[in-house]
């Protein structure tokens, strides 16, 4: 490991940077900083290979900082060689010690080193195309192999032998991360957040530096309501004070990375709420109509008592009564206007 001066232009990015979102705003706090109080700490780098450039290993941020806005032409870096697996343990143990990733891609983060760990091996890189895919068919498998032994059922050959060829690689992966977690809970609470949830629910969580729960949340709001999800979302893009923007004491000035989980999961519930009152509101209203309302529509679109009869499972005098009475006219009419609607 050597210490130099290097040309700001020489350093290029890590394939390895989990960070996907840059706020422009801390950017320049940070170069500031820069120029006012020094390189406090070198960048760490390695040799690209080619052209006589280094790959930036830790220091993402800094390097953008000094590049865009200082006139910095060189800084002093450590020049490691190291292989792609330290050099992407470096990098996320530099991120999760700053403490200010995302939750989604801390999980990114995580699979790509587990993944970087075992790809190796040819059992476990047949077990899909992409990394999460492969981790989440690995801990799957673990975790289907430990409920077995709870209840006493006999796991297959299979499941078996995968699990005692990985359990013990896979629990001291997770032991020796930058932050160590048990395999389970990243199973069950953390992977699911790049497995499951929808591309724009992990983009807004990317862009607003959400943690889990806040992810969580939000991916809940949006499966309950778009129109609610959009609304929450948008207000963030308006500018202060605009005619369509936020104004002294109004709560949508709260960005959406100061919600907290519980807030957002509070709009949810509130709109399921609605629905649910609506869907109660609808059912008082059709049961004692629907049967009715049938015949007596069916009766003016032209079709006899007879196949009316036929086709509700109703006798024909039932089907007579009904086609013939015009108050349910008024009481169609009114259905229809709530905005209810008829089968």
């Amino acid at each position: 490991m050597q210490q130099r001066l290097i040309d700001i232009k020489k350093i290029v990015p890590s394939p390895f940077q989990v960070r996907k979102h840059r706020d422009e705003e801390k950017l320049k706090e940070l170069a500031a900083s820069i120029m006012r109080d020094g390189m406090i700490a070198p960048f760490v780098l390695r040799c690209n290979g080619r052209n006589g450039t280094f790959q930036n290993i830790a220091g993402s941020r800094r390097v953008e900082a000094v590049r865009k806005y200082t006139d910095i032409k060189a800084v002093p870096a450590l020049i490691m060689d190291v292989d792609d697996l330290e050099a992407r343990r470096i990098s996320g143990a530099e991120n999760f010690q700053r403490e200010d990733l995302s939750a989604m891609e801390t999980v990114e983060a995580i699979v790509a080193m587990v993944d970087e760990e075992l790809i190796k091996d040819k059992d476990y890189a047949s077990m899909g195309k992409k990394p999460a895919e492969r981790v989440k068919a690995l801990l799957g498998k673990l975790d289907s192999m430990r409920r077995s032994t709870e209840r006493g059922y006999k796991a297959g050959k299979a499941t078996k032998q995968t699990s005692n060829k990985f359990i013990g690689r896979v629990e001291k992966i997770f032991q020796n991360l930058p932050k160590p977690m048990e395999w389970l809970s990243f199973l069950n609470n953390d992977l699911p957040l790049v497995i499951d949830f929808c591309k724009e629910v992990q983009k807004v969580s990317i862009q607003n530096d959400l943690n889990g729960a806040q992810t969580r949340a939000l991916q809940k709001l949006k499966t309950v309501s778009k129109k609610e999800f959009k609304r929450l979302t948008d207000r963030n893009k308006r500018p202060p004070n605009s005619d369509r923007g936020h104004f002294d004491g109004d709560p949508s000035r709260t960005k959406l990375r100061e919600m907290s989980a519980r807030e957002i999961e509070s709009i949810a519930d509130r709109v399921v709420k609605q629905e649910t009152r609506k869907e109660q509101k609808l059912n008082r209203v059709s049961p004692s109509l629907d049967l009715e309302t049938k015949i007596y529509m069916m009766c003016r679109g032209g079709i006899p008592a007879n196949r009316i009869a036929a086709r509700l499972g109703v006798n024909r005098l039932t089907a007579l009564k009904y086609a013939a009475n015009p108050g349910l006219l008024r009481s169609t009419r009114s259905v229809l206007r709530k905005g209810h609607s008829i089968k």
